[in-house]
C-alpha cells in the first residue's frame, strides 16, 4: 500500500491533507498518522479514494499515475474489471482491519468491566462512609 501518494495528490488540491482530512471526517494528525505508518481503516481509505477522485487501487499498484474512481455503470457502461493480486491485497488488508477492530472492542469491553468496577467500588465505598 502507498498512502505517500495522498500526500502526492493534496498538494495539488485546494485545502491540501487539512482540507482533505475534514472533508472525509478525519482529524489531520489522524491523516498525517495514517500516511508516516502507511496503515489506514479501509473505510477511510474509501472516503479518501472518492474525495480525491481516483480508484481506491491506485493506493496499491505500482504505477504513480492515478486513475479516475470508477462511475456507477449505466446500461452501456462497462465496469472496469480488477485484478487478483488487487482483489487478494484488498482481501488481505480487511482481514487484518477485522482483527484489529475485533481486538479493539475485546480492549474497550475489558475497559468497561473495569469503569463498571471501579464506580461499584467507589459507590460502595461511599455508602459505607455515609452509614
Amino acid at each position: 500500500m502507498e498512502l505517500q501518494r495522498i500526500k502526492s495528490l493534496c498538494e495539488r488540491r485546494k485545502g491540501g491533507l487539512r482540507g482533505l482530512a475534514i472533508a472525509v471526517g478525519m482529524t489531520e494528525q489522524n491523516l498525517h498518522r495514517c500516511i508516516r505508518e502507511n496503515k489506514i481503516q479501509a473505510g477511510d481509505l474509501e472516503r479518501i479514494a472518492a474525495e480525491l477522485a481516483v480508484d481506491i487501487d491506485f493506493f496499491f499498484r505500482a504505477t504513480d499515475t492515478p486513475k479516475a474512481a470508477p462511475t456507477i455503470a449505466g446500461d452501456n457502461d462497462t465496469a472496469p474489471m480488477v485484478s487478483d493480486a488487487v482483489l487478494s491485497e484488498r482481501v488481505k488488508l480487511l482481514m487484518q482491519l477485522i482483527s484489529e477492530k475485533d481486538e479493539r472492542i475485546n480492549e474497550l469491553k475489558e475497559r468497561i468491566e473495569e469503569l463498571k468496577a471501579t464506580t461499584y467500588n467507589t459507590n460502595t465505598h461511599h455508602q459505607q462512609r455515609q452509614a
